[in-house]
């Protein structure tokens, strides 16, 4: 069916390239020169590079009538920034989510990526995420040629959002300079933690004949990269215990694992597991991108794109993991709480020491590989001068494989003393471990049990859209008034094949006491966290997961047991079929007020949503903790017993009518007032309306997540205004405020429910119902070269500012509470200074956003923070000829840590150091 719609496309390609044919062989007369075409010389000379780049991202937003932002590529194939969202950070009001070290998601104006639609081209671009949130890594900043953000919505923009819409372009060979052009780079980038020096490749090239009417593009990069991240964390955060309760059964006596001298405790809160790891992956990655226009007259032009990523990455995060589910607990320090009648209650635990207990080491190896490709057609035609008509057609798809080869194993090591301890106030706990058997407890090979394992798990993924979109504009008389309509056509489907190992089979030998050969491990000799001068266990041991996995067969052979690969599971499978059909009307009138130009564009956008949700449910009917012969809980894997599963599909439909305002007022040639208001809304992501169920049974971190098809959308009213004083040539000061009531959003809630012996943490997302946002933001840009004498007058700077403040009210556990929005930072803002004289061109760039809520309702009702995040990058580049420049970037110079924590600072979730990464190389053009 798939190919069957590919073959239509090329039709209606080739039907547009047969009636190019004959004007082609005409030489039509060509196109209206472009403004780097016409400039005079002098012009060309100063507006180059960083300064070409700020000139038209100004120009955009001061010719715009919705409130827009841009950012444009200083030259062919070249972004400020090696990463799409790092240079999109810059903008007023933008944020990005970072991932390890790498900007992947955009936040605007404090709505996350959930939130945002991101659209290339105009149109959606498929994803590898289980939901629809758009992951900026899968497009190589070398095929990009810019960006818009519209935080004002039109009627005729693909994409509906609370946050913004941002349109990723790639490069379009109508746009160059006739000719030839070609530009290519080399360069190796250094990463600290991994001490690894990783290529990259680039190269674009475009041509152009010399009437405009035929262009050919064609850009690619290669990379290859191994990284490393160092991440302490609290696996399923902070809970509250007592010393009676099942957590310390021993034997059935609940308590017997709690010495004599530790005064009984109820509801002392204490870090769940301490899991130290090494994150690494590998990755190797290209990426193509190709355009062929054609303009056979001032009245048509065709463009055909297309674009493929592929890109496969190896990881693997060797850690280690102890829950405090065995031994006895016989040292304690609270603070905080109080005693009442002797026992301990509330709190804190900062300290704890263990004995006779255990700790489990784990690697965690996935291997992916993903491919994205998006195919498109686009038809502008105009009949009459008053008369414009457009036609799109794409087809986007992302599959994500590679399931069969991943692993999941957990090694043990018995009679165990550990502790950790948290008064230094360090992110970073203190902690250790030593046995009374050897030395070295941490690294040695010997006494190591074979434990837990899951064999090729994880899932494999499809997501295809197509979308047809038709719009005719039209201007009556070719006067002041514009009038425009369209409609559009979008189906999307979602399919993901998760697979399980079957409970019975991951536990085999949860527990047991067979000994695996030492041969099997060494020393990770990687030194964690290096940065950090705490009293901590540096290294461990380190293993071949497939090697662990084959000796564990032959185990399963001598006892008579199955040891079978993950299978399908239908209830960690589900297919989304959504499909929308939108229509709009829009307006746009050039006018005067008392003299002044005054633009206004009004319209109204149609949406309507419908969607199946297809999977497969299931009912925990019996959970008990895992015990060994001795009646004492091995600490891994309870028993549950699930019937079978019962499949279930849902249908949900809705329907919205998006009005929307925005009006441009050049109050003078330098002064503009901008006001906008809208009605916007937003799908629920992909990943909340799946019914897929997923199972966690480790003792103390029992949980159970599951989509909910049910969800509505976000929903909200919109308001702005805004004013912009053009002061002189490249140069701007800008501020707006904006005010946002959200009637509905979703949000994920957790509550407690118990299953025989066994409290389960279910995780689900729900609507909440009520939220207001409001803020300003202001952005300054400015370069000095009309305002210092020489050499400063190379000298620039761009900054902004973004101040929001949110109340939002999530169905929460305590009635009539409110906080924050999830992911909307108070404040952020960045500092930009750059320097372009003398074939020099420097930048330097400080990037902040304040803390901001990740998880309104997590673990045991906590809300969960990420901690303010301030990021340096600079860059360096001298042309040494016209045609060769050097070049050096540094990111994350200033070596920040990114940091999660659960209600207060001192309680850790995660902590990780990515350390710094610098890259050096050669670019080419002519």
């Amino acid at each position: 069916m798939k190919f069957r719609r590919a073959l239509l496309l090329c039709a209606a390609a080739g039907s547009a390239l047969t009636l190019a044919q004959p004007a082609l062989a005409q030489d039509a007369p060509a196109a209206e020169p472009q403004a780097d075409e016409a400039a005079p010389a002098e012009e060309e000379i100063l507006v180059t590079g960083i300064r070409a780049s700020e000139r038209a991202a100004i120009d955009i937003k001061r010719n715009a009538v919705a409130v827009v932002d841009s950012i444009v590529a200083e030259d062919l194939g070249k972004l400020p920034d090696q990463n799409v969202a790092e240079s999109l950070q810059r903008v007023a009001g933008v944020t990005i989510e970072r991932n390890r070290g790498e900007g992947r998601y955009v936040t605007v104006r404090g709505f996350g990526p959930k939130f945002n639609a991101v659209t290339v081209n105009g149109r959606t671009l498929a994803t590898d995420n289980n939901g629809r949130e758009f992951s900026f890594d899968v497009i190589p900043s070398e095929i990009i040629s810019g960006a818009d953000v519209y935080k004002s919505p039109q009627a005729n923009l693909n994409g509906s959002s609370i946050g913004a819409t941002i349109n990723v372009k790639t490069l379009r060979p109508l746009d160059q300079k006739a000719g030839f052009k070609f530009a290519g780079a080399a360069t190796g980038m250094w990463s600290e933690i991994a001490d690894s020096w990783n290529p990259e490749f680039s190269g674009v090239a475009s041509w152009k004949n010399d009437s405009g009417t035929f262009g050919v593009a064609l850009a690619g990069v290669w990379a290859k990269q191994d990284n490393r991240i160092d991440e302490f964390t609290i696996g399923a955060g902070h809970v509250r215990r007592s010393s009676t309760d099942g957590y310390y059964t021993a034997g059935g006596v609940p308590g017997a694992r709690v010495g004599p001298g530790v005064t009984p405790f109820s509801g002392v809160s204490m870090p769940s597991n301490l899991s130290p790891f090494f994150f690494e992956r590998e990755m190797t990655r290209w990426g193509v991108n190709a355009a062929v226009q054609m303009r056979p007259s001032d009245k048509l032009t065709v463009t055909i794109d297309a674009l493929v990523s592929k890109a496969r990455f190896i990881e693997q995060q060797t850690g280690l993991a102890y829950d405090f589910s065995g031994g006895t607990l016989v040292e304690q320090v609270v603070q905080g709480g109080s005693v009442v009648n002797g026992v301990q209650t509330g709190g804190e635990a900062v300290y704890q020491r263990y004995v006779g207990g255990f700790v489990d080491q784990i690697i965690q190896y996935d291997d992916r590989n993903v491919t994205t490709s998006q195919f498109g057609i686009n038809i502008d035609w105009r009949p009459t001068d008053d008369l414009k008509v457009g036609f799109d057609m794409s087809l986007s798809d992302a599959r994500k494989r590679g399931r069969e080869n991943n692993l999941f194993t957990t090694i043990r090591r018995k009679n165990i003393d550990h502790w950790f301890d948290r008064r230094s106030g360090s992110p970073i706990y203190d902690y250790g471990f030593t046995s009374p058997n050897y030395a070295n407890a941490a690294t040695n090979p010997q006494g190591i049990t074979a434990h837990y394992y899951i064999w090729g798990g994880g899932n494999n993924g499809d997501d295809e859209i197509e979308e047809y979109r038709g719009d005719i504009e039209w201007e009556p008389g070719g006067g002041n008034l514009t009038l425009a309509a369209g409609v559009m056509a979008s189906s999307r489907i979602k399919s993901i094949d998760g697979y399980e190992t079957p409970f019975d089979q991951q536990c085999r030998y949860c527990g047991s006491n067979r000994a695996l050969s030492p041969s099997l491990f060494e020393s990770t000799n990687r030194n964690f966290f290096s940065s950090h001068d705490g009293n901590i266990l540096r290294d461990w041991l380190i293993y071949d997961p497939h090697a662990l996995v084959n000796q564990i067969d032959q185990f399963a052979t001598q006892d008579g047991l199955v040891f079978d690969p993950a299978v399908r599971s239908a209830t960690a499978s589900s297919v989304i079929d959504e499909k929308v059909k939108s229509a709009y009307l829009m307006g746009t009138l050039d006018t005067e007020v008392a003299g002044m130009p005054l633009v206004i564009n009004a319209g109204l956008r149609y949406e309507n949503t419908d969607y199946t949700s297809t999977g497969a449910s299931r009912t925990i009917v019996s959970a008990r903790p895992r015990l060994d012969a001795n009646g004492n809980p091995t600490g891994q894997n309870d028993i549950v017993l699930t019937p079978t599963p019962v499949p279930v599909n849902f249908r949900g439909k809705y329907e919205d009518w998006l009005p929307s305002l925005n009006m441009r007022l050049s109050v003078a040639d330098d002064f503009i007032l901008r006001f906008a208001a809208s009605k916007v809304m937003t799908r629920p992501t992909l990943t909340d309306l799946s019914p897929r169920m997923s199972i966690q049974t480790n003792p103390g971190n029992e949980t159970i997540r599951r989509g909910n098809p049910d969800l509505q959308p976000f929903r909200a009213d919109q308001v702005e205004l805004g004013a912009e004083w053009y002061f002189a040539r490249d140069s701007l000061l800008n501020v707006a405020a904006f005010y946002k009531k959200i009637g509905s959003f979703v949000t994920t809630v957790t509550t407690d429910e118990t299953v025989d012996q066994i409290k389960f943490a279910v995780t689900v997302p729900a609507n909440g119902k009520g939220a207001t946002v409001k803020g300003f933001e202001v952005g300054y840009r400015q370069s000095f070269g009309n305002w210092l004498p020489a050499p400063f007058d190379g000298f620039g700077v761009q900054t902004s500012f973004n101040y929001t403040e949110s109340d939002a009210r999530y169905p929460s556990v305590v009635p009539g509470r409110s906080y924050s929005l999830e992911g909307l930072s108070e404040y952020s803002y960045s500092l930009v200074g750059f320097y372009e004289k003398y074939g020099i061109a420097a930048r330097v760039a400080y990037t902040y956003r304040d803390d901001f809520l990740q998880t309104a309702i997590g673990r045991n009702s906590e809300q969960e923070y990420f901690r303010g995040y301030g990021q340096l990058d600079v860059s360096l580049s001298y042309d040494v000829t016209p045609n060769f420049t050097v070049f050096a970037d540094a990111v994350n110079l200033n070596n920040a840590k990114e940091f999660l924590y659960s209600m207060s600072e001192d309680r850790t979730k995660e902590y990780r150091t990515t350390g710094r990464r610098v890259s050096a190389g050669v670019r080419v053009r002519f």
